[in-house]
């Protein structure tokens, strides 16, 4: 490790002992040379670009004036060795503080100067584009859209604030699922937003960071929260309108997206018409309906974990379901494990249909499902029984396919879980008019 000099050193530098400026050039350079490869071979992201950054600047003190004013050469080994610190720092795994965070930092800000400030400035370079995405995410509900979305920085902005390392504010989570950057929970005084390395070290690009934390924020409005009916893999958000928009955090997300350019490519605008309007292929629109059942699924099981079976019994509509669990206080240990066994069920569930690709064929005969060498998961179906099947048979067809390659164990057998997902908003008591309007909305 690139040593910090000590107060004898920092007094050599100064005075000019030759010997220990030497020393610490052939270090800077062994250090330079040893790091490099390392930060290069990190993931493409803004992580990868700000230790790159911090690597640059050494390299050009290392040629910089700085060699020849004495008197500057241990204030510039400090700042050396406080930048070679934080590279190593981050490439050993050390997660820095939630509190003053540059990124979160950033990332509001940029939600707060991009979008929310530009809203209403026509004078704005990009005041079109970004009412254009509001209009693409939420229709006919733009207007109250961007009133929520605007709430939500204001949120974001308490968020840092409050952020105090310890419980309140932005708050660090090491065990968040892996994948899932940030989860907000809580509305005004009481709302947290838990956040994962990523989050905190610049591994995220910052419209990356921007957009999750938008969509973790509308968790936490006092005015109607959002909730996840969907999430923003393959378009689905395009396919709400009205309340149900509005009530889905992935919209919000989107729209950063689409506002600040990124994350592309998007849907045309003939295409969003087409999801909105019920006229895109029937086969996308019900691969949405699955998406959004398994989610619900997954985000209500979490709910169960976090009952606390000792005082509260299991909710009736999941107890007429999973009829083989029992149901005295006695047995709280034996429930709190089963939950957290269907909420990992759940959970690979989601991700395998986050795998899955849907495709219509004339000439199949009924439906397959392979396996690609990429992991996508291709179910193809026959393109006559696509139009004609009814709706809660081909997803059932697209679900058996899901659970075969998820491998999921548990309830005791399929019907159990089938029940559970095919008949989600039974069970999803915070929504269950709006996901029953928005799942009747398809045929």
């Amino acid at each position: 490790m690139f040593p910090f000099p000590d107060e004898a050193t920092r007094k050599a530098l100064d005075l000019g002992r030759r010997e220990v400026f030497q020393t610490y050039r052939v270090l800077m350079a062994y250090e330079l040379q040893r790091l490099r490869p390392k930060v290069e071979a990190l993931p493409a992201g803004l992580r990868r670009d700000q230790l790159a950054a911090r690597l640059e600047t050494v390299a050009a003190l290392a040629e910089g004036a700085w060699m020849l004013q004495i008197t500057v050469r241990g204030a510039t080994v400090e700042q050396v060795a406080t930048l070679f610190k934080e590279v190593q720092d981050s490439l050993d795994g050390v997660v820095p503080p939630a509190t003053g965070n540059p990124y979160l930092t950033a990332a509001v800000n940029e939600l707060k100067s991009k979008i929310v400030d530009v809203m209403n400035d026509a004078s704005k370079p990009t005041h079109a584009a970004v009412n254009n995405a509001f209009a693409r995410l939420f229709g006919s509900t733009s207007t109250p859209a961007k009133k929520r979305f605007a709430e939500t920085v204001t949120v974001l902005q308490d968020l840092l604030k409050r952020t105090d390392g310890k419980q309140s504010g932005f708050v660090y989570n090491a065990l968040l699922p892996d994948g899932m950057a940030a989860l907000g929970g809580g509305q005004g005084d009481t709302a947290v937003v838990q956040v994962a390395r990523e989050a905190l070290d610049g591994t995220m690009h910052l419209w990356e960071l921007a957009a999750t934390l938008a969509h973790e924020g509308t968790h936490t409005l006092t005015d109607k929260p959002t909730a996840d009916i969907v999430y923003r893999h393959r378009n689905a958000a395009y396919y709400l309108q009205g309340a149900v928009g509005l009530q889905n955090a992935a919209n919000y997300e989107q729209a950063v997206y689409e506002a600040l350019g990124q994350g592309g490519p998007f849907p045309t605008d003939l295409e969003v018409a087409a999801m909105r309007g019920r006229t895109a292929p029937r086969m996308d629109s019900l691969h949405t309906v699955l998406a959004s059942r398994i989610t619900r699924a997954w985000v209500r099981t979490y709910h169960f974990t976090r009952l606390d079976y000792t005082r509260t019994d299991l909710p009736e509509p999941v107890a007429l379901v999973l009829t083989d669990l029992p149901k005295e206080r006695a047995y709280a240990p034996l429930l709190d494990a089963y939950m957290e066994a269907l909420h990992a069920a759940m959970l690979a569930l989601m991700r395998a249909e986050g795998r899955l690709v849907v495709r219509t064929e004339s000439n199949m005969l009924n439906y397959s499902t392979v396996i690609n060498k990429d992991g996508t998961i291709r179910f193809i179906i026959n393109s006559g029984l696509a139009a004609q099947a009814p709706v809660s048979q081909v997803l059932r067809w697209m679900l058996d396919e899901l659970v075969a390659e998820a491998k999921c164990q548990v309830p005791k057998d399929n019907a159990q879980l089938l029940k559970l997902i095919l008949e989600i908003e039974r069970f999803d008591e915070d929504n269950t008019d709006t996901l029953s309007e928005f799942y009747s909305s398809f045929h």
